[in-house]
This record gives structure tokens, sequence and C-alpha cells, in this order.
């Protein structure tokens, strides 16, 4: 009976136990895996819980759950690829959710092959890029017609040979393009002033959808496209690359050549020089040639760098040289002619093939230099000081000869010489309590001189910002929220010969930019964002001076002083499917734009003794742009 009383006293306590054990092993830890120096979330890192023999992997962000845990010390064994696996203990007495920091290293493998898509960190504004694989396929393309393979860009085109990236409608003046880190300074104010940069630097191409004046300035109203070099060699050694382009069409040859490397005997001090030529002749329609279509450029740039883990600079130049014909059936010389020009079917001058390129043309010089240091600020950021300094030469040559009696037959109608200076200084932080950002402050000299016929004056501009941006992100970086404001102010002032005497009108303005935007991971798969942005754009010398025949355009524009500056509210939604043989993009847009400036045709077209051209008058309007892009791959 004792034993029996005995048997069924351990069985009641067992199940006790047994109850006990279970009733607490209900606890849940999930975490987050990161890189201890950059911040970045390490995807796919394994935890292995030594005391349940079992392990788990992070997903894409880097986040893991581990589920079913008892009130007690677990050993963790957190490890990923380039990392040293680090041994930690852990009491579980709750719901537990902890911060892991792994130490990355650069480990040498003998020999391996990786074959996966970029794993793209979750961002609140809209970007899209040209991969270098996919740029290799556009080579011998001009940078504008590069940019036509991205979702959502157009290019606008006049000739056969110029071109330049138009996103959701817009262009010129209202788009910015950074090349290596600068924004372009030329006149692009012309729709047949393509950018002066040659698409052999680019390693990889991108666009940045919607209103950017946070952070690059105002006249981001659009969008901006950055044109970006591959990094510097980081071994001794040096390599190389050449391409070798040919197009039956106008018999265009187009060639680049590459060479870099780096020696750790001159202090690690890396290095790379390219040059690329382009020689092309009438293009061909099907019917007939185009007279006078032809196209050289010689282009050339050099790169020196010391990059530390403390510190580095980088010295860049690069010149950008090109002739670019002029089709000669754009310059009409009487009414007459020019509505017959409509009218007809075939250009009113025949041509036949050949590389000569005469009156009307343009010859374009561009030179960049720009010095770049950079200093670690501790462990908590980096600070960033940038100089560089452009000289854009503009020279565009009549139809006809000059009436000057100057004997010389290459002095251009117009000449346009602009100097520019900009210098930047930007602190960017590290991830502090969820915050990551960077602050700046910038400023921008320019100095334009005109000689020849009267078009633009001579002017000059100052301006200067001073911005912050902040990135929040959530404990299991699946919401990102973005926010940052800009402060602008520039002053712009001309010197005009009117009136027998010497005026100088000046103009101030300032204003403020701002955005706010968010992504937020609803599955594994899906993607959902929101970005909105405010961003202005003062008048240009162009919309304010203009008065005359503008030869690259073929037509006569006129300016207005009164004009005020634009004033862009974009918005801008996206959702994203990614799954592991599919992918599906759908991008909406509305842009606003209050006091939109626009050249607006009038009658009759001005009759000239150098022939008669349309005319055009510069106002403003209320604008809005809106759309949809979309993209479906599938592999």
């Amino acid at each position: 009976m004792k034993g029996l009383l005995l048997s069924i006293l351990l069985c009641i306590v067992s199940q006790s136990v047994v109850f006990t054990q279970t009733s607490s092993c209900e606890f849940t830890l999930s975490g987050i895996v990161i890189d201890e120096h950059d911040q970045q979330a390490l995807s796919y890192s394994t935890i292995y819980i030594v005391e349940l023999e079992k392990g788990y992997i992070s997903d894409i962000n880097g986040v893991f759950v581990a589920p079913n845990l008892c009130n007690q010390t677990y050993t963790l064994v957190i490890g990923h690829i380039g990392c040293e696996p680090d041994t930690m203990k852990i009491l579980i007495t709750q719901h537990t959710k902890k911060t892991f920091y792994l130490e990355h290293h650069i480990e040498e493998l003998k020999e391996f092959a990786i074959i996966e898509n970029e794993i793209k960190p979750l961002s609140s504004v809209v970007k899209k890029e040209l991969s270098p694989e996919e740029l290799s396929k556009t080579r011998g393309r001009t940078l504008g017609e590069s940019m036509k393979e991205l979702t959502g860009v157009t290019t606008f085109t006049t000739g056969n040979s110029i071109s330049k990236p138009v996103i959701h409608g817009m262009h010129s003046d209202r788009i910015l393009i950074l090349n290596n880190g600068i924004r372009q300074e030329g006149q692009q104010w012309g729709s047949e002033h393509a950018p002066e940069i040659d698409p052999f630097i680019a390693n990889k191409l991108s666009v940045v959808k919607g209103a950017q004046s946070v952070r690059y300035g105002a006249n981001a109203i659009g969008g901006v496209v950055l044109v970006e070099p591959a990094d510097l060699p980081d071994s001794s050694g040096i390599n190389g690359e050449i391409n070798a382009i040919g197009s039956s069409n106008g018999q265009q040859g187009v060639s680049s050549a590459m060479l870099e490397g780096k020696s750790n005997k001159l202090l690690g001090i890396a290095w790379r020089m390219q040059g690329s030529l382009k020689k092309s002749g009438n293009v061909h329609t099907p019917n007939y040639f185009l007279k006078n279509t032809g196209v050289e450029e010689q282009n050339f740039s050099w790169t020196l760098g010391l990059n530390k883990e403390k510190y580095g600079v980088e010295l860049f130049y690069s010149q950008f040289n090109s002739i670019i014909g002029i089709f000669s059936g754009a310059h009409i010389g009487n009414l007459t002619d020019l509505q017959t020009a409509f009218v007809s079917e075939e250009p009113l001058e025949k041509a036949d093939f050949t590389y000569d390129i005469e009156r009307p043309y343009q010859k374009i010089e561009h030179e960049l230099f720009k010095v770049k240091s950079y200093v670690a600020t501790g462990k908590v950021g980096k600070l960033e000081l940038v100089y560089a300094r452009q000289f854009n030469l503009r020279n565009e040559f009549d139809k006809h000869l000059p009436r000057s009696g100057d004997k010389d037959p290459n002095v251009p109608e117009l000449k346009f010489g602009l100097t520019t200076h900009t210098g930047d200084l930007i602190w960017e932080h590290e991830r502090v309590k969820k915050f990551k950002g960077s602050i700046g402050v910038g400023g921008i000299y320019q100095g334009n001189t005109t000689e020849g016929r009267n078009f633009i004056p001579n002017f000059i501009k100052y301006s200067s910002g001073i911005f912050w941006i902040e990135n929040w992100t959530s404990n299991n970086y699946k919401l990102q929220i973005e926010g940052g404001v800009r402060y602008d102010k520039i002053y712009q002032q001309a010197y005009i010969w009117e009136k027998q005497e010497l005026t100088e009108p000046d103009f101030n303005y300032e204003n403020f930019s701002g955005t706010i935007g968010s992504v937020y991971k609803l599955t594994s798969a899906i993607t959902l964002g929101y970005n909105f942005g405010s961003a202005w754009r003062p008048p240009g010398i162009n919309e304010l001076f203009s008065d005359g025949v503008h030869h690259g355009a073929a037509a006569v524009e006129i300016g207005d002083r009164t004009l005020s500056p634009e004033k862009a509210y974009n918005n801008l939604i996206s959702v994203e499917y990614r799954a592991e043989k599919l992918l599906i993009q759908l991008e909406g847009y509305y842009n606003h734009i209050a006091d939109y400036i626009y050249l607006a045709p009038e009658l009759p077209p001005t009759l000239t003794i150098r022939g008669a051209f349309p005319t055009f008058r510069y106002k403003q309007t209320t604008a809005t742009f809106k759309g949809v892009d979309t993209k479906v791959n599938y592999h």
C-alpha cells in the first residue's frame, strides 16, 4: 500500500515538473544581426542555440526569431560569411529583443563563384540604376540614350547626336546631373545642349526620381542623374579595359581605353587613366542622308586616390571635347522656305555621306577638377570636404560666315564661357538609437562671359545652402521613415549694355525645401513606399534675358525679367513585388508646379538678315505632371 501511494506521489510530482517546464518554455528571442563597423544588416546570418542543438537563419534584413524558449540561460553561436563566429550567453526570463554585432573581416578564398542578385536595402526614395553589366550593353551611345534603359526615363533628342535625359516629363534645368559626385554645370538651359560627360567614365548610371532639392540643392525638381565611376583598385597590380564599337548608320566608330592600378610601395596610392574617341558622319534615313549631321569627340580623365580607414583623399580631372554638326535644313533663309520645309517630305538641301562637319555646328569643351577628402570622426561618423572647379566653353557657329569682316572663318557667332566653383562640407553619422543621417553646407560661385551676338548677358551667381536629413529604422527593419529640410539663398547679377549704357540688374532668391518619405516591407516579397518632396527653381539667366536667335535651336527666344521662381510639390508612391524569378514594380507620381516657366510659340516667325526663324517667348503657368511607371521582369 505504501509502495502504491509513493508511486502515485512520484507520478504527480513528475507531472507537475513537466507542466511547470512546459508552461515556462513560451518565450521568444527576436534579434537583428548587424555589422559592427558600418551598422548594416547582415542578411542570412546563422544563429545556433547549443542547448537546443537547433539553428536559425536571419532574413534579408538580418532579423531572426527563436520561439519556445524556457526560463534559463542559453549559449548562442552567431556567424556570417566573412565574419568570425561569436559565442555568447543570454538569460531568457521573458520575451526578449536584442541587437547582435559581428566583426566583419575580409577573408581570402582560393576559389569561389557567386551567382545571386544584389540585395537592395530599404530606401524611401525611388532610385533606379543600370548595373555595370547593363551599362556595358549601351556602350557607344550618348549619356541620354543610355539612360533610356531605366524605367521612367526617356530622352529629349535634337538631331542624331544630342540627347538629354527626361524624368517624369522634365529635363535640362529641372534635372541635376552629378558627375562623379559634382553637379554638372554648363549651358544646360538649351534644349540642344547635351550633357558634356563621357559615358565611358561611368561604371554605374542611376536616377533618383522626384524632388531631391533637400540633398542636392535648388533645380532638382524632376530628379537627379548619378554618373558614378568605379571605385579605385584596393589591391596592388595593374589592369585595364578596351572597348571598340561600330555602327552602320553614320559609319560611326567609338573606342575607349582604361588603365588602372595600385602600388603598395607608394603609400598605397591608387590611380586610373581613361580616354575615348568617337567619329560619325552624315546619318541616313530610309530615303536620304541628313546633311551636316556628323559628330566628333575626344575625351580623357585621370584619378588619384589614397583611401585609409581613418582618412583619405582623391583627385579627379576630366576633359570633354566635341564638335557636333547641326542639320543644315534647320536654318531657313526666308518665310517662304520655312513654310515649304514644314510640308516637304524631304529636306530642301540634298547630301551624300561625308565625315566633314561644316557650318552650322557646335564646338564644346568642358573640364572638371575635383578634390575630395574625408576623415573619420571617431566611431560615430565621417566628415567629408569636396571642392570642384568646372570650365565650360561653348561655341556656336551660324550657317553663314561672320559679317564683321574678320577673315577667320572659325569665329563663332556665339561664345559662352562659364566658370563654376563648388564647395561642400558634409558630416554623416552612423546609426544612433535607430537614426542615421547627414548634415551639410555648400556653396557655388559662377561667372559667365558671352561674346558675339547678343543672346544672354554676362553674369555672376552666388548660391549657398544648408541641409539636414535623418533616417529612422524600426527594430525589425521592416519600416523606415526619412525626412529632411534645406534652406538655399541665391544671388545673381547680369551685366547688360542697353540704351548706350551698362546696366546691372540683380536678383535675390531664397526658399526652403523639404522631404518626408517612408518604406514598409509588408512581406518578404512585397515592399510599399511613399515620398513627398517640395522643391523650387529660380529663373535661369536665359529665361530672364534671352533676346535673339538661338542658333543651336534655330529659333528666336525672348526672356522676361519679371519671372518668379518655380515651386514644385511632388508625390511618389511605389509597390514592388520581388520573388525568386519575378520582379514587378509599379510607381505612380503626381507633380504640381506653380509658376512653371515654358517657351510659348508666337506668330509670325521672325525674319532676320540671317533667315526666318520660329519665335518663342518665356511665360509662366501652373503645370501638373502625373503618370505611372511599370516594370515586369521574369528570369
